[in-house]
C-alpha cells in the first residue's frame, strides 16, 4: 500500500476545506427533515463509511543529500461504528485501508528495488465523538474525533518488514442531518506515530523511530437504525 507523500501541509488543507464547502452547500441546497430529538438519539448505534485521501508529509528516512526515503498519498477507505450515548456524545471504533507506495531515497541498499513499491496501510482506533448539534442550526453539525489506536504498515519491498506502530486520531468535520435516518460528513483526521526505520534494508545510518504526521481526509455517509 504505497501512500503518496506530499511536500507542502497547506495543499492538502486546501483540499480539505473545497471538500468541506462542496458537502456544506448540498445540505444547504437539500430539503431536509426534522432533526431526531435528543430521546430517540440515546442508546442507538450509527454505522458509516467513508472514501477520501491518505496523505503523509513526514520522511521515513531524512538523508543530508535530500535524497528522502517516503510514503506518497493514496486512497483511503474506513468504516466507522458509533454508539450514541446522547447527543453530543458518542464512542467510536474505526478502521481505515489506504494504498499508495514508498520513494526510495539514497539511504535504501542499491538491490532493494522489487517486487513492487506498493505499500499497505491499516488502521484501527477508537476513542469519543462529539458533536455540537445546535451551533451552526439542527441540520449541520460540527464534529470533533479524539481517540488512538494502532497503524499497520505492510509493504511489497524486498528486505523490509511490516511492522504494527501505536497512533493518536484526532478529527474536526461535518456532519449534515438529512432526510430520515441518513447523514453525510465531511472529516478532516490527523493521525500522529511513528516509524522503525530498522524494519527497511537501510544502509550508511544509524536506525531510529521516525515521526510520521498524517492527515487524512475525506467524505461519507452513515445511517443510524
Amino acid at each position: 500500500m504505497p501512500i503518496t507523500m506530499k511536500h507542502e501541509l497547506h495543499t492538502v488543507m486546501a483540499a480539505a476545506r473545497r471538500t468541506l464547502g462542496l458537502v456544506a452547500g448540498a445540505l444547504i441546497m437539500a430539503t431536509a427533515a426534522h432533526a431526531q430529538s435528543a430521546q430517540d438519539s440515546q442508546g442507538t448505534w450509527r454505522i458509516g463509511a467513508s472514501t477520501g485521501g491518505y496523505v503523509p508529509f513526514s520522511s521515513l528516512i531524512i538523508a543530508a543529500d535530500t535524497r528522502d526515503t517516503q510514503l506518497e498519498a493514496g486512497p483511503a477507505f474506513s468504516l466507522d461504528a458509533q454508539y450514541l450515548m446522547s447527543r453530543s456524545l458518542s464512542i467510536y471504533a474505526n478502521g481505515m485501508l489506504a494504498f499508495g507506495a514508498i520513494r526510495l531515497g539514497s539511504s535504501i541498499q542499491p538491490g532493494s528495488v522489487g517486487p513492487s513499491s506498493q505499500v499497505m496501510l491499516t488502521t484501527g482506533t477508537a476513542g469519543l465523538f462529539l458533536s455540537s448539534p445546535d451551533l451552526l442550526g439542527e441540520h449541520l453539525q460540527p464534529t470533533l474525533r479524539l481517540g488512538g489506536g494502532f497503524k499497520y504498515y505492510s509493504l511489497d519491498l524486498t528486505g523490509a518488514e511490516s511492522q504494527l506502530r501505536p497512533t493518536s486520531d484526532i478529527g474536526v468535520g461535518l456532519r449534515g442531518i438529512g432526510i430520515g435516518r441518513i447523514d453525510v460528513t465531511a472529516e478532516v483526521r490527523y493521525l500522529l506515530s511513528s516509524f522503525d526505520q530498522s524494519k527497511l534494508p537501510i544502509r550508511g545510518i544509524t536506525p531510529q523511530d521516525q515521526r510520521q504526521n498524517d492527515l487524512v481526509f475525506s467524505i461519507g455517509i452513515g445511517i443510524r437504525p
